[in-house]
């Protein structure tokens, strides 16, 4: 029987709110990173091990500000010390953010009813997350750890309420990309990407005749009637970062000078890009909300549902026109 770490309402100062080309919210990788790390730090005796991650999101505040008190917000960055010679230091720091959250975290090893192992996890667990960062951030605040069976793990999810859950839609990005091949040949993933992206307006003319205006010259002014265009698919959909793809062969262990590990195969990757939407809690069952890797060269990416996704790699960004646009 399947079982969940429930991490409940962590509070984390300065997480990174910028994600490759997105920003917000941090990346779907540092949440399965940062499971990735509690299950290295558990002693190997337990034989215990952490998977997928549910990511709900309770409370997000982005350090940002108006300098002006309206217009384009900018993210508010902390002073640095002067340099020697009285300047400023040329550093610009990453956006931040503090956020609220909570955490499914599949646990395999941990036979169902055994109560000491159970309570020897949750120790476990508890004594390791303080002296970890999540998304670069500091967690100042959490409640006690659980473990809860699979059959209770949707149950859970209501429990969490208020909360909203980052789901994998990326079949929308596939299906939007064939559309916009079918009435532009030449379209790319970037274009279908950032249809869910934008928030878009279309000016009409008005169909009063009557409502043209004089401008005090003798030429009328048609006043323009602007209508928002809803994005390709319902719901709140955001431009996340899914993942990796990799920008060059696999090189064998020690071919590749000064990385961190000489006794592991290497290779240079990108970040990866996609489509989340952000799912009330109260209508979502939790094999719908676990996060999970899939491999397949050149493509390391985090999926909630068994589909094939469509993603967008660093060479679509770059060439429009690239033939490798299909990840499988």
């Amino acid at each position: 029987m399947s079982q969940y770490l429930l991490l409940k309402k962590l509070s984390v100062q300065n997480a990174n709110a910028i994600a490759g080309l997105t920003y917000g919210f941090p990346a779907i990788t540092n949440f399965l990173g940062f499971a990735h790390a509690i299950s290295r730090k558990l002693p190997n005796e337990m034989g215990v091990q952490l998977g997928g991650v549910a990511v709900i999101s309770h409370k997000n505040i982005v350090h940002a500000r108006q300098p002006k008190g309206w217009g384009d917000y900018v993210f508010a960055l902390s002073r640095n010390p002067l340099t020697h010679q009285g300047k400023t230091a040329p550093i610009n720091e990453e956006g931040r953010m503090n956020m609220q959250i909570s955490l499914l975290i599949e646990v395999s090893g941990v036979q169902a009813g055994n109560l000491s192992a159970r309570d020897e996890l949750l120790h476990q667990v508890e004594k390791i997350i303080p002296n970890l960062r999540l998304a670069g951030g500091q967690i100042t605040e959490y409640e006690q750890p659980d473990l809860v069976d699979g059959e209770e793990a949707t149950y859970t999810l209501r429990r969490l309420m208020p909360g909203f859950a980052l789901i994998d839609q990326s079949q929308y990005l596939a299906e939007h990309y064939q559309t916009l091949l079918q009435q532009d040949g030449n379209a790319c993933l970037l274009d279908a990407w950032c249809d869910f992206a934008q928030l878009k307006f279309k000016a009409e003319a008005p169909k009063d005749e009557s409502e043209h205006a004089a401008d005090g010259s003798d030429t009328a002014v048609l006043k323009a009637e602007w209508h928002y265009e809803p994005k390709p698919k319902s719901g709140y959909l955001v431009p996340i970062n899914c993942g990796y793809c990799a920008i060059s062969p696999v090189y064998e262990a020690g071919k590749v000078a000064n990385v961190r590990d000489q006794t592991t195969p290497v290779v240079f990757a990108e970040s990866a890009y996609s489509i989340g939407e952000w799912k009330s809690v109260h209508a979502l069952e939790i094999q719908n909300a676990v996060w999970r890797y899939e491999h397949q060269y050149p493509w390391y990416l985090a999926k909630t549902e068994p589909f094939q996704s469509q993603s967008i790699a660093p060479d679509d960004l770059e060439n429009e026109s690239s033939e490798e646009e299909m990840p499988y």
